[in-house]
């Protein structure tokens, strides 16, 4: 399980959500694993002089270790910004490393695809499921087929989703999904199951938040952060 931020801003990303990711990632009060230590990356998009440019970078450190954090915030400014950041804590010691490292990223038909998730689901669920790769991966990758089938990615989205619903534990995550002529669109999905919950962790742990001020966090993140905020409906894709 991991932890996600997600924005449609402008101007800049605040600090105050980042340095609450950063306290949710090394010591997440939800959690009986207590940080998420197992790398960190971002995907943000910024427009500037009406062209979009993307930020795109991950790192097996994890986030509270990573002396890059700062830069890379501090330079994604622009007349409009749309990304995630996600902190990684891995269900599979062996699927560890940069290679595995949120959001990922694939290209189908017209659209890059970057995807970061938060939850687990049973590998029985995909094709092929003895390769070395993490489940989130296989997640993208079905939406990237689905794509390439004449799907649009939010139909796609919304169709994965929908099909591994009973095999996971939470199916919380961002698609940010571009090409040249729409620019970005960035999706949040929202659901856990109830009955596949770990005995030993807080439902709290799971949840997903917005201000309604262009952020949508993880539960960590709003405790970290000390606002009020509203949680996302179950089972909705959300257009940030």
């Amino acid at each position: 399980m991991c932890r996600i931020l997600a924005f449609h801003t402008k101007g800049e990303i605040l600090k105050e959500y980042v340095n609450a990711l950063i306290k949710a990632s090394r010591n997440d009060i939800f959690s009986k694993y207590g940080s998420h230590p197992d790398g960190w990356g971002l995907s943000v998009f910024l427009k500037r002089n009406d062209k979009w440019k993307v930020i795109y970078y991950r790192s097996e450190d994890p986030l509270y270790e990573d002396p890059n954090v700062n830069y890379l915030i501090d330079v994604a400014k622009g007349e409009e910004i749309i990304g995630v950041i996600h902190a990684r804590k891995a269900g599979r010691k062996f699927l560890t490393g940069l290679s595995h490292v949120h959001p990922y990223y694939m290209r189908a038909n017209l659209y890059d695809l970057y995807f970061a998730h938060n939850g687990s689901v049973n590998r029985t669920s995909f094709r092929d499921s003895n390769r070395p790769f993490t489940d989130s991966y296989l997640i993208l990758e079905e939406i990237k087929v689905l794509i390439e089938n004449n799907m649009s990615p939010f139909d796609a989205y919304v169709t994965t989703l929908d099909k591994l619903k009973d095999y996971s534990t939470s199916l919380n995550s961002v698609l940010i999904y571009y090409n040249k002529k729409e620019g970005p669109s960035l999706l949040v999905g929202y659901y856990y199951n109830k009955n596949r919950l770990s005995k030993e962790t807080n439902e709290e742990y799971y949840k997903l938040y917005t201000d309604n001020n262009g952020y949508v966090f993880s539960s960590t993140i709003k405790y970290y952060l000390g606002v009020n905020a509203e949680e996302l409906i179950m089972g909705s894709i959300m257009h940030l």
